[in-house]
């Protein structure tokens, strides 16, 4: 592998990543590119006379909206079969499209056992198996799994703005974003709201 700098005209992003970012999380990034710098350089692979992105899009939309002409890219000599592994590797946390990883997953699987992928990645065959599994239902379920997927990473911030005041909202808020994965967060702004409900009970009963 090897590091250079590349026009960001010459870099395309790839079409599998299953990855997702909501609004507030990218604009947090491209808060702390344009305050701190572009410091971790995006990882790439070699098409010809231009480049597809392996790990890093969301860092590098960020720098193309902030103006930046060129980025800083570590090039690696893979394939995009190869690419796929890497790019699962890299993007362990955060929102995934499920449907996107599932067609990742067939894709390194007509190369690779599911025990090699297992070896390779850091799912297991039981996760492999069950994502698979959602390519052969019907259209029509395949959309209500990703609205429902959708509708839980926004579910945080919606019963936020009732159950507490606009004031204290920020604190919380900041608390949650210790968490990357959605259902962590939601776990814990259950936990929070429980303890808020036991005490209160417990106030209720003293008076």
């Amino acid at each position: 592998m090897k590091t250079e700098r590349i026009n960001v005209n010459l870099i395309d992003e790839n079409e599998y990543n299953p990855n997702e970012m909501d609004e507030n999380h990218y604009l947090k990034l491209v808060q702390n590119i344009k305050r701190k710098g572009f410091r971790k350089p995006i990882e790439v692979r070699k098409n010809g006379e231009r480049y597809i992105i392996v790990d890093g899009a969301h860092r590098f939309r960020a720098c193309k909206e902030l103006g930046y002409t060129e980025v800083e890219c570590i090039v690696d000599e893979i394939d995009v079969t190869e690419a796929m592994v890497d790019t699962l590797n890299a993007n362990i946390h955060g929102s995934h499209n499920p449907y996107k990883e599932a067609l990742m997953f067939k894709q390194i699987h007509d190369r690779y056992t599911l025990q090699d992928i297992e070896k390779l990645t850091v799912f297991n065959q039981g996760e492999l198996k069950d994502r698979m599994d959602l390519l052969g239902l019907p259209a029509n379920v395949q959309k209500q799994i990703e609205e429902m997927q959708a509708k839980e990473q926004k579910e945080a911030p919606v019963v936020l703005t009732f159950i507490i005041k606009e004031t204290e909202k920020q604190i919380v808020m900041d608390a949650l974003e210790l968490f990357e994965e959605a259902t962590d967060k939601n776990k814990a702004l259950l936990a929070l709201c429980k303890s808020v409900l036991e005490k209160q009970v417990k106030s209720d009963g003293a008076n």
